[in-house]
């Protein structure tokens, strides 16, 4: 009960239902570099190439789509319960925004 709390707490606190794709492309990426990090303290170099993609295409930062820092990090700490309540669907929606950055010519 309290773990389905917290969840849908998490939910609820997600900046935007739908973050503009840049946002939630880095967020993901920068969640996985995370991930690798914590769990082999290593991260495969074509991440970071994946992460810089993705940065370049957030608006400039006083762009009126621009993002506030507060909700960048609303939408980064929304990560870990994205991937609770549909594993499946968080690993596709990485994996779409991993394939366009590369699509996109991220990788050297």
């Amino acid at each position: 009960m309290i773990a389905t709390a917290l969840l849908l707490s998490a939910l609820v606190a997600s900046p935007d239902p739908e973050p503009p794709r840049a946002e939630l492309c880095l967020a993901h990426v920068e969640a996985m570099i995370a991930e690798a990090q914590r769990e082999t303290g290593m991260v495969a170099g074509p991440s970071w190439f994946v992460r810089s993609w993705w940065m370049a295409r957030l608006p400039e930062e006083k762009a009126p789509e621009a993002w506030s820092e507060e909700q960048r990090q609303a939408l980064a700490a929304s990560m870990p319960a994205r991937k609770t309540a549909d594993a499946e669907a968080y690993r596709a929606e990485l994996q779409s925004c991993v394939d366009e950055a590369i699509e996109g010519g991220a990788l050297p």
